[in-house]
């Protein structure tokens, strides 16, 4: 796995270190490969995998880890009822199980219905990862109850910024006060508040890439970038415009 996803590995192993794993994950964005590697990474760690067990996962052959990929065109809803049957049988090893669902886009309506059914009521010690190009997608109903977790095309340079969301951005990022920053530019917020929030994310993510080995700085992205996707989700059913900017540098602020 290169480093420019390192800060999702990061996040969960910070997250199982502190005991707040959660039971399904969105990988989103970036190559397969990597985030099927970040997936195993993520298996082997919570099942504190020897040599033998992180080759077993590699491999595709652990007991308790299962990888779930289209079949032919579609994921069928039989494959994922063949999933939670699974989910319910005792474990092998008694430890936790991981299912992997590689595009997830391409569910079928049934599977993706009987998928939701779990991901509302979850069973314990049950981790599932679900695997997508993009969160769009997706239905909000799957999105809203996994934690999203995006990832960079290894290919791909840092996006460019609008110069004039940069500035701005450089000035909510040394601090300056939210609506002080919106009054010197109401014309930018006015018509173009959704493009500052995508600027602001690909700005973030570039600071995620370059900051993967600082913890305290990937923390801060991740809560800024949780706080855009909410902001986006809220313009996009109609919000005051400037409630959701309130509430955005409420976010941003955290405890």
């Amino acid at each position: 796995m290169s480093s420019l996803n390192e800060h999702v590995m990061h996040f969960l192993e910070k997250s199982y270190t502190e005991g707040r794993l959660v039971h399904g994950y969105l990988f989103f964005g970036g190559e397969k490969l990597e985030k099927l590697a970040v997936a195993k990474r993520f298996a082997s760690m919570v099942l504190e995998a020897d040599e033998v067990g992180k080759n077993l996962i590699e491999n595709e052959e652990h007991a308790n880890v299962w990888i779930i990929r289209p079949d032919g065109k579609n994921i069928k809803k039989e494959q994922i009822v063949f999933l939670k049957a699974e989910i319910g049988k005792k474990s092998i090893e008694n430890k936790a199980k991981i299912y992997i669902i590689e595009d997830a886009d391409k569910m079928s309506i049934s599977a993706t219905n009987s998928l939701l059914k779990f991901l509302e009521e979850p069973a314990p010690d049950v981790h599932i990862i679900l695997m997508a190009p993009s969160k769009e997608v997706l239905l909000p109903t799957i999105i809203s109850r996994t934690v999203n977790l995006g990832f960079r095309r290894l290919t791909e340079k840092k996006e460019a910024v609008n110069e004039i969301f940069l500035e701005i951005i450089n000035s909510l990022e040394r601090g300056e006060v939210g609506q002080v920053v919106v009054a010197k530019n109401p014309e930018i917020f006015k018509e173009q508040t959704v493009m500052f929030l995508d600027g602001y994310q690909h700005y973030l993510h570039a600071m995620m890439a370059e900051n993967f080995a600082a913890p305290n700085t990937l923390k801060c992205c991740i809560r800024k970038l949780r706080a855009l996707e909410i902001a986006r989700r809220s313009l996009q059913y109609n919000m005051n415009v400037q409630l959701c900017l309130d509430k955005l540098w409420l976010d941003f602020k955290g405890d």
